[in-house]
């Protein structure tokens, strides 16, 4: 029995060290205005993962109005010496069921709306996701400034009691997966081309709200 004990002990101790961890990297910023200047990169440009940019294949199947975000979003982060990039659009069902398992996303396969095409993943394209609290908070005003002024409907991860300050999503996207799970339920055939695909799943929806 203790031979069991003392390993899950270690492992809480572990644990409230990763918290300790994050507590203090909330503290790396008196202010926004420092945390927004170390969010600079001037060189970044000689970074080969910076410079690639998200190819046209990556918007397959992903709602344009969150292709539309992202690029507003990177064009936005560039114009201030930011750089950021889109670590996730579209994720399988495996995918999903793997992030759940490690902790990191509360949604299991179906439940998220990565595997509709209805969200991004958007991170630093040096740092990661190894910002601190205000960082963030700077990324998510860019982005929730551009989502107003573009009038798409967005929620945003940093907001929520499960933080995931990287995650963008469109607002009713729950619509669009009652639509999918009806078309796949019922064998009918849904276009293969994005704004088709989107366009049909929104009349599908909006005919069997009807009824």
């Amino acid at each position: 029995m203790l031979q069991k004990v003392k390993p899950l002990l270690s492992f809480l101790k572990w644990i409230r060290f990763l918290d300790r961890i994050q507590y203090l990297k909330g503290l790396a910023h008196k202010k926004h205005t420092d945390a927004a200047l170390d969010l600079i990169d001037e060189n970044a440009h000689k970074n080969i993962h910076v410079v690639i940019d998200q190819s046209e294949n990556e918007y397959m199947w992903v709602h344009p109005q969150i292709v539309e975000f992202w690029k507003a979003m990177h064009k936005e982060c560039k114009a201030r010496r930011i750089p950021i990039k889109a670590f996730e659009f579209l994720r399988t069902r495996e995918r999903q069921d793997e992030l759940h398992a490690q902790g990191r996303s509360n949604a299991r396969a179906g439940q998220s709306p990565h595997q509709y095409g209805l969200a991004v993943d958007i991170i630093s394209a040096t740092k990661a996701w190894d910002l601190s609290k205000k960082q963030w908070d700077v990324i998510g005003a860019i982005g929730k400034e551009i989502a107003r002024k573009r009038n798409i409907k967005l929620e945003w991860g940093g907001e929520w009691e499960f933080w995931d300050p990287a995650h963008w999503e469109i607002k009713d996207w729950k619509k669009y997966r009652q639509a999918y799970n009806h078309c796949v339920g019922n064998s009918i055939k849904i276009p293969e081309e994005t704004r088709l695909r989107f366009a049909f799943l929104e009349n599908v929806y909006e005919a069997n709200r009807s009824r």
